[in-house]
């Protein structure tokens, strides 16, 4: 199971709550310029005929300035919730089938591994992870390649997942350290998937 699906599954089941974050945030937008819209109408009627042009542009700027707040407050609900989303992602990944799981990080191995490497598994999922040599080598077979890696019994110092250890280098193929590897492609599909163009009447 790829990254890609597990968002496409988180974003189905947060899009109800997508719906009343930025109906909230439409709410609080509407709110904020009816505010300043009559703050301004009774600055300018206090004022005499000759300060007009001044309470207009008063007006103005304070219609802008809520405006600004209005869109400020949207934007800061829409990254709350892929934020929320994203952080949903890693207990996802480590809630799977161990099979399914297995074949996840089995995947992220082949992707990343040159050949020759170290694999260690972290603690936590020495026993989830006990056919991951061999869905390794199944993986690479299937993409016609020979690996040849070593899995080393000392554990990986990472919550979850496993570390890629070369001679001179350490690959982090974590749970947290593929999500983080990928945020921004992950942070913008998120936001794809959850504003879709007209989902919330724009």
């Amino acid at each position: 199971m790829a990254l890609s699906d597990i968002i496409e599954r988180i974003a189905r089941d947060a899009g109800q709550e997508a719906d009343a974050i930025i109906a909230a945030a439409n709410a609080e937008a509407e709110r904020i310029v009816a505010t300043a819209t009559a703050q301004a109408t009774e600055s300018a009627t206090r004022l005499e005929r000759d300060a007009a042009r001044d309470a207009e542009r008063d007006a103005e700027t304070l219609l802008a300035g809520a405006r600004l707040r209005a869109r400020d407050a949207e934007v800061a609900a829409r990254g709350e919730l892929v934020e929320r989303a994203l952080g949903m992602l890693e207990e996802r990944i480590v809630g799977l089938p161990d099979d399914a799981y297995t074949s996840f990080i089995a995947g992220a191995v082949v992707d990343a591994a040159a050949g020759g490497e170290a694999v260690r598994i972290a603690a936590a999922d020495n026993k989830r992870l006990a056919g991951l040599e061999a869905a390794v080598t199944l993986v690479a077979r299937e993409r016609g390649r020979e690996l040849a890696l070593r899995f080393d019994p000392e554990a990986a110092d990472v919550a979850h997942g496993v570390v890629l250890i070369g001679d001179r280098s350490q690959n982090d193929l974590s749970v947290a350290g593929l999500i983080s590897a990928q945020r921004e492609s992950l942070v913008m599909k998120l936001a794809a998937t959850l504003f879709a163009e007209g989902k919330d009447g724009s």
